[in-house]
């Protein structure tokens, strides 16, 4: 029997594993696969998520509008409940354009007691947490539960979620603000969802 050769052996030994060049050349593809990932899809996972705030954005910024839309136009408004009287008549004098916003009794603390608002510029402010309100130029009003019932299950789903209302005097053009009183107040309605974008809502209600 012929007897084996070692060197043989070893270099059958060697062959079975990688190179330097081999695991060099694998090094690279998985970087450029790394990169690749990083680049296109984990951005594209994160913006999957968009349509699902979207969509939310324009439940409550409808929400919101129902709920302030209810109210009258302005606090001298209907005085005796009956629908008859507008602010502006029988004496009864609109409130002015730098004056706009809650009256007394309706804020407690700072927060809007929303049963007791009674007028569309009493929502003006921030509704969310107080640390999202932080950056707003406007008074923290309020949870943004307050205004969007929701259960308690469903509430994870507003936690990245803040609105902020404003409500101004338009012209009677519809082409701007009013330094005066006028027929119509014009409500804004900006939903803020972080990173997801902003969702502005805007409703006008006349003086009827």
């Amino acid at each position: 029997m012929p007897a084996r050769n070692p060197c043989r052996q070893n270099i059958g030994y060697y062959q079975q594993g990688f190179t330097l060049i081999e695991g060099i050349i694998a090094i690279v593809i998985m970087a450029i696969a790394m990169v690749t990932l990083t680049s296109f899809l984990f951005p594209q996972a994160e913006q999957s998520a968009v349509p699902h705030y979207q969509a939310r954005a324009a439940a409550i910024g409808q929400g919101v509008l129902n709920e302030v839309l209810s109210r009258k136009f302005d606090e001298a408004s209907d005085p005796f409940n009956d629908s008859v009287i507008r602010c502006g008549e029988e004496g009864y004098v609109c409130s002015a354009p730098d004056s706009l916003g809650a009256d007394a009794g309706e804020v407690n603390s700072g927060l809007l007691n929303v049963g007791a608002a009674d007028d569309v510029d009493d929502f003006i402010g921030c509704w969310g947490s107080v640390a999202q309100c932080n950056d707003s130029s406007l008074p923290h009003r309020g949870a943004l539960q307050d205004l969007v019932t929701v259960s308690a299950a469903g509430q994870s789903d507003y936690r990245n979620i803040y609105l902020e209302i404003s409500v101004r005097y338009e012209n009677n053009a519809f082409n701007g603000a009013a330094t005066t009183v006028s027929s119509q107040k014009r409500i804004d309605v900006l939903v803020r969802t972080s990173r997801y974008g902003e969702y502005p809502f805007t409703a006008f209600r006349s003086n009827y």
